[in-house]
This record gives structure tokens, C-alpha cells and sequence, in this order.
């Protein structure tokens, strides 16, 4: 597991803890195979997350299963921007599923935005937090917009789908007044779709 701290400024400071939790956090830490320290830190990380404070992340409206949205630039060409998103659970350290979701370049030139690639991504973070303010579990996504079973994971929006603003859409996800009208939702999460065992989904 690869922690955030060697990308982040860092301070020593002295934290007194009641013998049994350091117990209990030492015998983890040492389950987990990770130092004291690096065990400490995640458990601050998650906690930040379930408190609004920390990386982005989501809380399952239906089953309060926590998600980390991790995301990276995946293609910005004359096509498309689109970022790949990976949702993340923390509590069991396990990437759940991946998705690639962009806008169409007819999009961005309509909605004239400066900056094609940051425009994506809020766009992506905020399907991802309207598909689960409809009750949708954001591992169990599938989208039927392109053939084939490796394409049921990505999600490119185009002009005859959206309003003619980035604003009106923006406004319509938060308020749940847009459609995707290729969404679905499986019974099943991605990464025990495509052949994650179900016996290790919970440990």
C-alpha cells in the first residue's frame, strides 16, 4: 500500500495514545504487513474521507460503503478528454472498479471552456456523485454506450446529451434532473465481474 506522505509535506509531533489502542493499532499494522506510522496515517486518511475533509470519496447512499476516487489523465486528443477514474474501498484496501469517462470534443468546443482536461474531470466527479445520489452503487456501473465487454466501463458524453452550458449540466447532476440513458447498474461490483474472487470481496 502506497500512502500519500512521500508526496506531502510532513510534521513530527508527539501523539499520546491509552495503551490498548496502540496495541490494537500495532497488531493490525503488523496483520497488514505495513509500519505503526503508515497504519496510523490511513486510518486518519479514511476517517478524513467519511468526514468530507479528505481526498475525494463517496458514501454509498444505500449500503454507507465508503469509496476512494482515485483519477488520472487517460487520453486529451481531438476527440475526447477523458480521465480514468478508479473507485477504490478502502476499508479493505481494494480496487473495486475502473471507468474511463470524458466529454466529446463537440461538448467542450460548445461549452468553450479554457481548460479541456480540469473541465473533464469535475465532469466525471460529478456523474459519479449523481449516479450515486440515485441510488446507484459506484462499483456496480455499467454503461451500454460502446460494444463489446471491455467497453462497458467507459462513458464518453456527447453534445445531443447535455445542455448547451457546463453550468446547466452541472446544475442538472446536482439536482437529478439528467438522464443517462446508458447506465445500468449490475448486482454485481466490476472487479467481481471481471474475476476478482467473491470469497476475498470482504477481506
Amino acid at each position: 500500500m502506497k500512502l500519500r506522505e512521500d508526496r506531502q509535506k510532513t510534521t513530527n509531533f508527539t501523539l499520546r495514545l491509552p495503551d490498548e489502542y496502540r496495541k490494537r493499532l500495532q497488531i493490525q499494522a503488523d496483520k497488514k504487513g505495513i509500519s505503526f506510522n503508515a497504519h496510523v496515517l490511513r486510518v486518519l486518511e479514511i476517517h478524513l474521507m467519511h468526514s468530507g475533509f479528505g481526498p475525494e470519496s463517496i458514501t454509498a447512499l444505500n449500503s454507507g460503503r465508503l469509496f476512494e476516487i482515485r483519477s488520472e489523465l487517460h487520453q486529451d486528443n481531438v476527440d475526447e478528454t477523458t480521465w480514468a477514474f478508479f473507485i477504490d474501498e478502502p476499508k479493505f484496501e481494494k480496487e473495486r472498479a475502473y471507468y474511463l469517462i470524458g466529454v466529446g470534443r463537440t461538448v467542450l468546443r460548445d461549452w468553450q471552456v479554457k481548460d479541456k482536461q480540469q473541465v473533464a474531470k469535475e465532469v466525471g466527479i460529478a456523474l459519479l456523485n449523481f449516479y450515486n445520489r440515485q441510488g446507484l452503487e459506484v462499483d456496480r456501473l455499467i454503461w451500454n454506450q460502446y460494444t463489446g465487454p471491455d467497453q462497458d466501463g467507459k462513458r464518453i458524453l456527447q453534445a445531443a446529451e447535455v445542455p448547451e452550458t457546463l453550468e446547466e449540466l452541472m446544475a442538472m447532476l446536482l439536482d437529478g434532473t439528467w438522464t443517462d440513458k446508458f447506465v445500468q447498474a449490475s448486482d454485481k461490483s466490476q472487479d467481481i465481474r471481471r474475476g476478482r474472487a467473491e470469497s476475498t470481496l470482504f477481506k
